[in-house]
Order: structure tokens, then C-alpha cells, then sequence
């Protein structure tokens, strides 16, 4: 014990139901120290998940009290710092040809390799109805070398399960602070457009959603089944390649 204890495990934290509920299950189940790592991105979102993540610190201190002396301080890292590293982008864009890869994980590739990070845990959880990309990048995740740093403790759980088990636990309070919307209105209040939105009701999480948020993500649920579905297939055609230059990065 006394060897796990002097030691520090790295992890992505984005303020998420993922990354949050692995950060915890890390400070639960070991006695190691962990560290989160966060790449400030020129997102909607990106104020909300800071603002989260702290007053998730502040929660957990409260409540578990012991977990100071383990959690360490956040290292925010602006993402117009990280350098980039060809032989990265060159390993990205063969895995592209196979699976989509999204940027943000290019990003995350060069973040581990300009700072020397061996291991780091980039948590996500399982899709209540698993796309085939989804299993695809697990595979390709351990056997690249853009992404050989990265480990995923929860690759085998969905987001139900994470909450089943914070209920049972006593923390599901914790978990409900986290956020997921990418575009959120007002500032705070869930879009029911983005694709996060849309994963939060598919998954079976669409009490998180306010009514009207809620009723948008399932009317648009079809649309996205269908884009995800079929843009890997006719992503050269001439519509899906319009839709993609008026809509990616806005839903």
C-alpha cells in the first residue's frame, strides 16, 4: 500500500460524467494521488466545465475530506500551446482512412507527447446502443502510436451503470453535478440539440435534460442515427459533404 501511495495517476478531466466518475472510482478504489489535466479549447462550453470541475473539488472535499491530500491541483494547458509533432499527425491520418478520429483527441496525442505522459486515463464510457467506431477506436487506441498513452478504466461500462453504482455508493449527487452540453443556453441551461445532448437522452440520462431540451433531443435523434450511421459510407457524396461544411462543429 505504501508504494500506491506515492503514487500519482494522470487523468483527463473535462468536468463530464466520464471523466468525473473515473477521477472519483480512482480516488475510491486506490490510494494513489491523481492528477487532472485539462486542455482549454476554444469551446461554448469550456467556461461551464472549469466552473464544474471546481465546484465538484469543492463537493468532494466536503464529503470526503480525505481526498485532499490526493487530489491534486488541475494542470490547465491553453491548446494553442501544445506543439504538434508530425510523426502524431502522420499515425492520425492512417487510422482516418479506417475509423474518424476527432480532433480533439489529435489534440490530446500531442498534449501526452509534449509533456512526456507514458499513461493517462481518457475515460469514456460505453454507448447504450455501441456504434461500430466506438468499438473500432478502443481497439485502435492501444495499438497506435499517436494514442499509446492513453487507458480507458471504464471501456466496459455505460453511463447507467456509472450511475447505478454512484447511487449505490453514496455519490450520485457528485455525478449529477457534472456537465455534458456543448452549446448550452444562457450559459447553464442544456441545448437538446448538440450530439451530447442527443447521447445524454439515448443513454438512457434524459432526466438531466430541462422538458423542452429534452422533447428537441429526441425529435432529433432519428437525424443523428442516421448521420452517424451513413456518414462514414457516403461522406463523399455531394450532401453529406455540404452538411458537413454548414453544420460540423455547430450541432
Amino acid at each position: 500500500m505504501k508504494n500506491e501511495t506515492n503514487k500519482v495517476i494522470n487523468a483527463f478531466w473535462t468536468g463530464g460524467m466520464d471523466s468525473t466518475f473515473n477521477l472519483v472510482q480512482r480516488l475510491m478504489t486506490t490510494s494513489a494521488q491523481v492528477r487532472p489535466h485539462y486542455i482549454v479549447r476554444h469551446e461554448n462550453s469550456t467556461g461551464i466545465e472549469i466552473d464544474t470541475m471546481i465546484t465538484i473539488r469543492r463537493a468532494l472535499f466536503l464529503k470526503y475530506p480525505e481526498f485532499r491530500s490526493r487530489l491534486l491541483p488541475t494542470v490547465y494547458t491553453n491548446e494553442d500551446t501544445i506543439p504538434r509533432f508530425s510523426e502524431v499527425d502522420l499515425d492520425v491520418e492512417e487510422l482516418r482512412k479506417e475509423i474518424k478520429i476527432n480532433e480533439q483527441y489529435q489534440i490530446l496525442a500531442h498534449y501526452c507527447r509534449a509533456e512526456k505522459i507514458d499513461q493517462i486515463d481518457l475515460a469514456y464510457e460505453l454507448d447504450e446502443d455501441t456504434l461500430p467506431d466506438d468499438v473500432l477506436i478502443e481497439r485502435y487506441f492501444g495499438n497506435s502510436l499517436a494514442f499509446k498513452s492513453f487507458t480507458n478504466p471504464l471501456q466496459t461500462v455505460t453511463k447507467r451503470d456509472c450511475y447505478k453504482l454512484a447511487k449505490e455508493n453514496g455519490w450520485a449527487d457528485i455525478l449529477l453535478m457534472t456537465s455534458f452540453c456543448r452549446r448550452p443556453r444562457f450559459k447553464v441551461q442544456p441545448c437538446g440539440v448538440c450530439g451530447t445532448c442527443s447521447d445524454t437522452v439515448r443513454n438512457g440520462m434524459g432526466f438531466r435534460l430541462p422538458l423542452i431540451p429534452r422533447i428537441k433531443a429526441n425529435l432529433l435523434m432519428p437525424v443523428r442515427n442516421y448521420w452517424r450511421n451513413s456518414s462514414a459510407k457516403q461522406k463523399q457524396s455531394r450532401f453529406f459533404k455540404f452538411i458537413k461544411r454548414k453544420y460540423e462543429g455547430k450541432l
